[in-house]
């Protein structure tokens, strides 16, 4: 019976609404939303580690001590500061504070920080003899070009107290990285104090920004020219204005302070921080009923409770990084604090896990700005790298990235079954493969030469990933056509991509290695790649702010990685003139990609996953470079675990996700650097992908095609698990819930549905289904 099942495709169409299912690992929402909701906190040494307070319009950004020292490296020291997408409004804000007696003490280095989904909070110690306690609140209104900062002065004496609070800023009024590029220039900044408003406007004297502050208290009192608690680069101006604050005793004060900003006129800005303030507290509750609904959407309930809560917190910090351009529209950035704009290869990971945790919109949102704004740019079917806020395509797109564009597209697709946004997206997808295959072939052999994901110098060559993701975009393009009506398209297509795979697993396979190339090509390319990483490997700098190791250790690893590419060149060198082959140059995460797609015979898949986990990986997942063996990235970890799950193993996959659980909340509370296990972006978008595209697709086995209202059910616990359930899943125009529990002679399926004409598919993996219960009503199997 159970040989039979797991060979068996059962269709069962299906009528009935929704009806919730009562079990005794039900997910407790309330409790654990409200968990989530309550914060979390940072540990003893994270204080000088950078925060990201996030919205859609403005973001902050400084150190979780509640300081704004010079951070970054794109625009070298002011990728920190308050901003508003396009410009940069102030390098930073603090207070100073003064008690009855004339004691002042700035607001300097928070005891605890706690992030929230929709805000930061800095508590401070207590001031002036223990009897004042300060805390900070910081929050982005959703939609509005203005930040919210609220202070908690609280009297714990016995007596009244009278404090001066300074509230001090100093504007930085400049453009987002790569602005120079296109005119966009820095000036000196001027501030004003506008008197009847109890007001600071402050504008750029070259441009049109503008940023204006002030406080829910009237104040006459103002200094221009204030020295700040911290000196910071730039051309910017600093100001403070003074309250007076009274506190009966064991009371508390609140004061708030609106910063609004422009890039168009002092105007645009005047009315953004008048509605702000008028608007704030309700705009505060806005904004935690936006992220609990975020919460309420796609919820998981699974035996390992840590992997649940980063699940969770993956999601907040994926909407994080979503933006709102005037000039482009709503799209999910990349990562914060050095990549928090547009990238087209990032976004080909994140919007699948995106989507297949609920959030449809902004993942059609999203490949529509990067179509349109690649569509700009390139006019030949080229998907871009990389579009800062000022929607400069500063990179127009590495060659991979075009087929990787394809794919994402199907994916969303199949899970919102939206034909409008296919049809859309459709034109610019066929510009797309004539550009991988025409223009990027130029030796007509299916591979299309250029970059990939990995950015190494002098590795422009027939990449693996290119070619792999080449091959997906034409199996994804055959389908696609045929919904389009285009039936020899899809037949070209799909001939193609069975020729493309049978090539890449003949040329790319090294049969004595047992493993995939990083390249097909000649002898000459290989040395010239070998070339290209030692130069690349000699010239990086040693970087303080995020090395790990010591300066001499990281010379001595920089020659041992120098010597290791040398010896390479030598043997490389030993090969005939003209040969053509796969080589394995770098041994960079992407030889992944065959198995990671499911194109590699099971055979050849299993050794290679095997070889990968005990040679190329360190703590962390697969070194971005098995041959450097120095650095680890999500996106690496995460495809790897995709890899194990496309071939049923998903045991050896959670290996991979929990490598990177374990790095949650290593640099910033409640998220995942982009480097693990501490550095690069600390909240990076496709992690997402590494956390939530296995677990939904393979372990919960949920594989929507909303465009022909099915979904088919393919569940594969690990051993260790008895259940897994998911509730109020968007699913096209559906909504499900959906329950796996674990019977002593196979698995029992309950779903509840939305919608009434929709077909149920189940394609059992390894454990028979022995029920199937659906809206109520158990099936015959």
């Amino acid at each position: 019976m159970t040989q039979y099942l797991k060979s068996l495709y059962l269709c069962i169409c299906l009528l009935g609404g929704f009806i919730s299912c009562q079990t005794n690992e039900s997910i407790t929402q309330d409790e654990e939303i409200q968990t989530i909701m309550e914060g979390i906190s940072n540990q003893a040494g994270q204080e000088k580690n950078p925060y990201l307070t996030a919205g859609d319009k403005t973001y902050i950004i400084g150190t979780q001590d509640g300081n704004f020292p010079d951070l970054g490296g794109h625009t070298p020291g002011e990728m920190g500061g308050v901003w508003n997408h396009l410009i940069k409004l102030l390098d930073g804000f603090w207070v100073k504070m003064t008690d009855n007696k004339g004691n002042s003490c700035w607001l300097e280095n928070a005891i605890q920080y706690t992030n929230y989904p929709f805000g930061s909070k800095f508590e401070y110690a207590p001031l002036f003899n223990n009897s004042i306690r300060v805390n900070r609140f910081q929050f982005c209104p959703q939609g509005e070009n203005g930040v919210v900062i609220t202070y908690t002065i609280e009297n714990v004496s016995d007596s009244e107290q009278t404090v001066l609070f300074d509230f001090v800023a100093k504007t930085d009024l400049l453009p987002v990285w790569s602005s120079g590029t296109i005119g966009l220039k820095d000036a000196n900044d001027v501030v004003n104090w506008d008197a009847q408003d109890a007001i600071f406007k402050a504008k750029d004297l070259g441009n049109n920004w503008n940023v204006i502050w002030g406080a829910d208290q009237h104040t006459s009192i103002y200094q221009l020219d204030t020295p700040t608690y911290i000196n910071t680069q730039g051309t910017g101006k600093s100001a403070s204005s003074t309250y007076t604050i009274t506190l009966p005793k064991n009371q508390e004060k609140k004061l708030s302070f609106v910063i609004a900003g422009s890039k168009d006129s002092e105007e645009d800005a005047l009315k953004s921080y008048k509605d702000i303030l008028a608007n704030h507290s309700e705009m505060l509750e806005d904004k935690k009923m936006y992220y609990t609904q975020l919460l309420e959407r796609g919820r998981i309930n699974i035996p390992d409770k840590k992997l649940q809560e980063v699940y969770n917190w993956c999601k907040i910090n994926t909407e994080w990084l979503a933006a709102d351009m005037e000039s482009a529209g709503r799209f999910l950035g990349a990562g914060a604090i050095e990549y928090p704009w547009l990238f087209g290869c990032d976004n080909s990971y994140s919007l699948q896990g995106l989507v297949a945790t609920g959030d449809q919109k902004l993942a059609k949102e999203t490949l529509r700005v990067i179509k349109e704004m690649s569509e700009k740019a390139n006019r030949n079917g080229r998907i871009l790298h990389e579009m800062a806020f000022n929607a400069f395509v500063s990179h127009k797109g590495n060659t991979q990235e075009t087929a990787h564009f394809v794919i994402a597209v199907w994916n969303v697709y199949k899970w919102t079954g939206d034909n409008k946004f296919l049809a859309d997206m459709y034109p610019y997808m066929q510009k797309g493969l004539n550009f991988l295959l025409k223009d990027m072939d130029t030796n007509k052999n299916m591979f299309p030469e250029g970059y990939g994901i990995m950015e190494v110098r002098g590795l422009n060559a027939e990449l693996i990933d290119v070619s792999v993701y080449t091959q997906q975009a034409l199996e994804v393009m055959s389908q696609i056509a045929l919904i389009m009506g285009e039936e020899a398209f899809a037949s070209e297509c799909a001939s193609q991509a069975i020729d493309l795979k049978e090539r890449i697993n003949d040329l790319f396979w090294d049969k004595d290695l047992e493993i995939y190339c990083d390249f097909y090509g000649t002898r000459e390319q290989a040395l010239e790649t070998t070339k290209g990483a030692i130069e690349q490997v000699r010239n990086t700098e040693y970087r303080w702010d995020v090395a790990e190791v010591s300066l001499q250790e990281y010379e001595d690893s920089k020659k041992k990685h120098i010597a290791m590419y040398e010896d390479m060149y030598k043997q490389f060198e030993a090969y005939p003139t003209g040969i053509m082959k796969g080589w394995l140059t770098n041994k960079n995460w992407v030889i992944s990609t065959p198995i990671e797609t499911h194109i590699a015979s099971e055979d050849r898949a299993i050794r290679q996953l095997d070889k990968v986990r005990k040679e190329h990986c360190g703590e962390y997942g697969p070194y971005l470079s098995a041959v450097e063996r120095d650095r680890m990235m999500t996106i690496a970890t995460g495809v790897q675990a995709m890899a194990e799950c496309a071939y049923g193993r998903v045991d050896e996959a959670l290996w991979y996700i929990n490598r990177i659980v374990d790095t949650f909340g290593r640099t910033l509370p409640g998220s995942i650097n982009e480097m693990m296990p501490d550095y690069g972006c600390p909240v990076q978008a496709w992690t997402i992908y590494g956390i939530a595209t296995p677990l939904i697709r393979y372990i919960y086995g949920i594989q929507p095609e909303a465009y022909k209202k099915t979904l088919t059910l393919s569940p594969n616990l690990p051993s260790d698990w008895d259940f897994i359930e998911m509730k109020d899943l968007p699913v096209g125009n559906n909504k499900i819930n959906y329950k796996v529990k674990q019977l002593e002679d196979g698995l029992e399926i309950t779903l509840d549905t939305t919608e009434k004409d929709w077909s149920y598919l189940l394609r059992p993996v390894k454990q028979p289904i022995k029920r199937f219960i659906v809206n109520g009503k158990e099936q015959r199997i």
